[in-house]
């Protein structure tokens, strides 16, 4: 597929139906997103509560390259290609861990945690140090969770830490405690997973557990009144409501929608899963449910968080990482179990992960056609709209 063959897609795309197959199957319109998108967006990397003590880093894969996730010593966060400016060696060989200073293997170049280079051994004495420190990318924090940007101008983020600063500031993830975090490889397009999470239009017939938790997940039940009165208790109580929607030029979406009365968390059998994190006093804050265009999803209750970071591989593999959070002072083994608290997501992400890989199977055939997304499925259409906006744009610059 040519340059040309990519703007004639783009320029035949009906919102509101379903994209045509090289959308899903091409390695050339893949390479067309990555660039107009994933090197050009905030992209969610992690949380804080993974690097909890100064030299403590991450490392997060995007294609051919691998950025070093690092707390710096006044407790800042940074982030740097993880290539040493000398002959290029990878200077983290771990996908996490602790470092004091960044040592390159090969010849010992030594980098502090802000990418300054520290010692060069040997070189001459004109040598210049202060042009060959790390290459460090964009990196912001809010509330606790890290974005980083590959692009050499970073978009405007003040629009995300307007939109996500609200709902996740009362559960204190710089004090959070990780409980655990697992990957998942799917083989399909990374925008079937996206698409899959942007709608309940599914949930009916392929998450029960999900709907006996959520009320109104179903598409069945009218929540309107109890979403009301919920609202007024979370308004009462400090916690944000206020609806974020995705409208041109922004690439967040909040909601808190109730949990189905009764239920206390997200747990197959609705009883609380551990005690309430950060400022929450009760089980009662409902659902808080974040995303961010294009690779952040986040769910969380009363006593735990649990994120989503989806990352493609290639048109036809996407690698999700699951991450759950709980209160710093939660003990695992006496507040909460390790398996009743990743069980719930385990299970629902396990139904979403084969639903995306038979949907790309399909799609994979020569019977495959765009269809027609349900009124249902709005948010879907928003997805897509924004991924081809995005490709519509980086065609005519």
């Amino acid at each position: 597929m040519q340059n040309d063959h990519v703007k004639d897609l783009v320029n035949r795309y009906r919102s509101g139906f379903s994209l045509e197959q090289p959308f899903y199957l091409s390695e050339e319109m893949f390479a067309a997103e990555w660039k107009s998108i994933f090197q050009k967006h905030w992209l969610f990397a992690g949380n804080i509560a993974q690097i909890p003590k100064a030299g403590d880093y991450f490392l997060y894969n995007l294609q051919q390259d691998a950025i070093i996730i690092i707390r710096g010593s006044k407790g800042e966060v940074h982030a740097h290609y993880n290539t040493c400016t000398h002959r290029g060696s990878a200077i983290c060989l771990h996908e996490k861990g602790n470092a004091a200073k960044l040592i390159c293997p090969y010849h010992q170049w030594v980098f502090d945690k802000d990418g300054t280079l520290l010692n060069a051994r040997m070189m001459p004495d004109d040598f210049c140090k202060e042009d060959y420190h790390l290459r460090s990318v964009h990196v912001k924090e809010v509330e606790g969770l890290i974005f980083i940007s590959l692009a050499g101008e970073a978009p405007d983020f003040t629009a995300i830490q307007k939109s996500i600063a609200p709902y996740v500031n009362p559960y204190k993830i710089n004090e959070a405690k990780v409980a655990s975090i697992k990957h998942y490889t799917l083989r399909a397009n990374w925008k079937l997973v996206a698409e899959n999470f942007r709608e309940c239009y599914h949930c009916g017939g392929a998450h029960p557990e999900y709907c006996g938790a959520v009320i109104g997940a179903n598409l069945r039940e009218d929540t309107h009144e109890l979403t009301l009165s919920k609202r007024k208790e979370w308004n009462a109580n400090g916690l944000a409501t206020e609806l974020v929607e995705v409208t041109p030029g922004t690439t967040t979406y909040a909601i808190r929608y109730p949990l189905r009365p009764g239920i206390e968390s997200y747990s197959v059998d609705g009883k609380k899963i551990s005690i309430p994190m950060g400022n929450h006093t009760n089980h009662d804050a409902g659902v808080v449910g974040l995303v961010n265009y294009p690779n952040f999803w986040m769910d969380a209750v009363s006593d735990y968080i649990w994120t989503m970071r989806v990352t493609p591989v290639n048109a036809s593999t996407t690698d999700v990482e699951f991450c759950w959070l709980v209160d710093k002072n939660a003990e695992e083994g006496k507040d909460y179990s390790l398996e009743r608290l990743t069980q719930f997501w385990e299970v629902t992400g396990d139904q979403d992960g084969q639903l995306c890989e038979n949907n790309f199977r399909g799609i994979e055939t020569h019977g495959y056609r765009p269809g027609p997304y349900a009124p249902v499925e709005d948010q879907v259409v928003n997805f897509v709209d924004w991924c081809v906006e995005q490709l519509k744009q980086d065609i005519l610059e």
